[in-house]
């Protein structure tokens, strides 16, 4: 009697213990039933070894019953009960489960979209050249890559905000970059001198807020040294709204029409220049219209200046969705590639 009841004991911590795994979700209800019955066999054989003379008596569905056979559907019936609620239980868990289930499938769907329809960042530095069909030296061009690793044009375009006021070091945007590499560092990297900053804010000193699409032209600072920028030009591209953020400003053309006139008012002849896509940061610019905007602006002002000393406008890309709009704007403006497009640019 000994063996049996540790036998039935055993099969019954068993399915207990399987039965309450995450796994056994929804497939419970069976598992438990017969650990109960395991556990009433169990019980009963425990109790009559003890006790060999003890009796129990009843009836159920009609039936007398005495001995072990009572004591075993008595705990049968409680357990019933019990499964009852526990049935109700593994319902529930598993809708849970098939919720949850169903929940994780669709976010790995959404991670999925999020990488296959987000812009991605283009590593190589390469440029599309576009003739304006007037004169070899008018050009258009879409750089690719991180604007920090272009060395080969004289005036930078920083999208700014109508207050002047440049983005923080580490911020990701074309005028925290600008700051940061513009600036001087001691040892440890640390800013000791924020020489664009510092400049454009004594240029806008009492005047600020500027107008939408003004320009104001600094020294590169650090940016000279590291890759060979004369002067940045900051462009009013941007306006602040308390409790919303910053928004693109209307009227981008003439963000373009005032830089390019600044930038000819340079004492030295300056060869080129470039723009980011002014106002799709935190701006929220939509990529496609802004490029149509700007490259559409350049154009313009390039045919409509024939004295210009500017040879080529630039317009940075930095992912692929902007490459794709620069692309796309210089098509609809019926630009033709020259032979050097795609020419890659060593660092």
């Amino acid at each position: 009697m000994t063996a049996a009841w540790i036998v039935f004991l055993g099969i019954t911590v068993g399915c207990l213990l399987v039965g309450l795994t995450p796994s056994m979700v929804g497939r419970r209800h069976a598992l438990l039933t017969f650990a109960w019955l395991c556990a009433a066999i169990t019980t009963t054989i425990v109790i009559f070894s003890l006790f060999p003379d003890s009796t129990v008596t009843g009836s159920t569905l009609g039936f007398s019953l005495g001995g072990a056979a009572a004591f075993v559907v008595a705990i049968l019936l409680v357990a019933v009960r019990v499964q009852r609620k526990l049935s109700e239980q593994d319902t529930a868990e598993l809708w849970t489960k098939a919720k949850d289930d169903r929940i994780a499938d669709l976010e790995r769907q959404l991670d999925r979209l999020r990488q296959q329809f987000s812009p991605h960042a283009i590593d190589a530095v390469r440029v599309h050249y576009y003739h304006l069909g007037r004169r070899d030296r008018d050009r258009i061009g879409i750089v690719t890559g991180d604007l920090r690793h272009v060395d080969f044009v004289d005036i930078w375009v920083n999208s700014e905000n109508v207050d002047m006021q440049m983005s923080r070091y580490y911020e990701k945007s074309v005028s925290g970059l600008m700051r940061y590499e513009g600036a001087r560092h001691d040892a440890a990297g640390r800013v000791t001198n924020d020489v664009i900053a510092d400049e454009l804010a004594r240029a806008v000193e009492g005047r600020t807020p500027v107008i939408a699409g003004t320009a104001i032209m600094t020294s590169a600072g650090e940016l000279t040294a590291k890759n060979h920028v004369h002067h940045v030009i900051h462009s009013a591209a941007v306006q602040g709204e308390p409790g919303s953020g910053y928004r693109q400003v209307q009227g981008l053309d003439r963000c373009v029409r005032e830089a390019l006139r600044l930038a000819e008012q340079l004492g030295h002849e300056p060869r080129s220049i470039i723009f980011p896509l002014l106002g799709t940061g935190e701006g929220g610019g939509e990529p496609s219209a802004t490029a149509r905007t700007l490259i559409g602006a350049a154009v313009d002002y390039l045919k409509g200046t024939p004295t210009s000393r500017l040879s080529t406008v630039f317009f940075l890309a930095y992912t692929d969705w902007e490459l794709t709009a620069c692309q796309d704007a210089v098509k609809s403006l019926g630009l033709s590639a020259s032979r050097e497009s795609t020419t890659a640019i060593r660092r």
